[in-house]
């Protein structure tokens, strides 16, 4: 657990090296397959706006609603449930 602790500063280090040293690396994977299509994948040239924070909270709401459902129904169960 003492070396995970520090897994989280270590890969920020390494990424803020990567991003000094060639911050335009990030340009070449304009091109890469969308792994959740229907979903802006670009990176923001800003801070959020009113309706991006929206669409993400949003998101959330309906994650955390689906995963209570699926625990309630779990509870129904007896605890005893196939998850897919």
């Amino acid at each position: 657990m003492n070396l995970q602790a520090h897994l989280p500063a270590a890969l920020s280090a390494i990424h803020n090296f990567i991003r000094d040293l060639n911050p335009t690396d990030l340009n070449d994977f304009k091109d890469a397959e969308d792994v959740q299509p229907g979903w802006h994948s670009d990176l923001a040239d800003g801070l959020p706006q009113r309706a991006e924070r929206q669409r993400v909270n949003d998101r959330c709401d309906n994650i955390a609603s689906e995963m209570w459902e699926q625990y309630q129904q779990y509870l129904g169960a007896g605890g005893r449930m196939d998850l897919d």
